[in-house]
């Protein structure tokens, strides 16, 4: 959609349904992308990957605003019912819960429903991108991690660690995610046509990586009654080497029969991606 059609969004404002389909090619792009093993997934021990739904998180051309340069996504919601299944189809419904202000940027709440064929909610999501539309600036400028106000100086909750792993993020794993389409998330020249001076690591790739840490620590318990509520909180750049980590912190608060989890990801220099509260029926 050009910026010229493009239809502003409104509180309230229906998408149109779509479908999404769980292809060999997309699963293949999402492994591979990501740097991932395949081989436990083509075993069957594991269902498909729950991130693998941000690809029927396709609703941008309807939801966003038309003035695009340095829009970064700010949070995710993500609450998982059912697991998908390799080759099968789905329907997705949406509609703008809410528009708001957050600092400087404008940010879109855009809600989605993912069922299949028998109608039964495999997940919903609540997807907020943010928008620079009071000061639309050549160059998108980043402040100092370390002098953030309330800035990623949160204390990790006493707990279990996770099983955690570290992955280099490279622009070749970009490319390669995101199915070869050209974009701020794989090339630099269109990057810096956003205003970013260099191709930014789509949320979607460190977004999986917080999934697959709950998937491979909570199996079953994940793909069935997981919540996930994701912050992103710096940008990642490619060659960034990322940390991904996380705390089982007990029940959660004013729901014993949920287990919370606490899960984040940041830099060799300490910069912090994104933080996560997650949690899953206790088994």
């Amino acid at each position: 959609m050009s910026e010229a059609t493009r239809s502003e969004p409104s509180v309230g404002k229906q998408l149109p349904n779509k479908e999404f389909a769980v292809t060999d090619a997309l699963l293949n792009d999402y492994f591979e992308g990501l740097d991932l093993e395949r081989a436990n997934f083509d075993a069957g021990d594991i269902p498909v990957p729950t991130m693998i739904a941000t690809d029927a998180d396709n609703y941008f051309g309807e939801s966003a605003f038309s003035q695009l340069r340095g829009h970064l996504w700010m949070r995710q919601e993500w609450n998982f019912h059912k697991p998908m299944q390799a080759g099968a189809h789905y329907q997705t419904k949406a509609h703008i819960e809410d528009i708001y202000k957050k600092r400087n940027r404008t940010l879109v709440n855009t809600a989605i429903r993912m069922q299949d064929s028998s109608g039964d909610n495999v997940l919903t999501t609540n997807h907020h991108q943010s928008f620079l539309l009071d000061e639309p600036v050549d160059q998108v400028e980043f402040r100092d991690p370390s002098k953030k106000q309330g800035a990623r100086k949160f204390v990790v909750p006493e707990g279990i660690r996770l099983k955690g792993f570290e992955k280099t993020i490279t622009l070749e794993m970009c490319g390669q995610y995101f199915h070869g389409s050209k974009s701020y998330h794989t090339d630099k020249q269109a990057s810096l046509e956003l205003g970013f001076h260099d191709v930014v690591v789509g949320g979607r790739m460190t977004m999986a990586y917080i999934g697959h840490l709950l998937e491979i620590n909570y199996g079953d318990r994940w793909f069935t009654t997981g919540k996930l509520d994701v912050k992103f909180t710096n940008p990642c750049w490619p060659n960034d080497r990322l940390s991904i980590q996380g705390v089982s912190s007990g029940p959660v608060i004013n729901d014993p029969s949920r287990e919370a989890v606490f899960a984040w990801i940041e830099k060799e220099d300490g910069t912090v991606v994104l933080i996560a509260n997650a949690s899953v029926a206790v088994g």
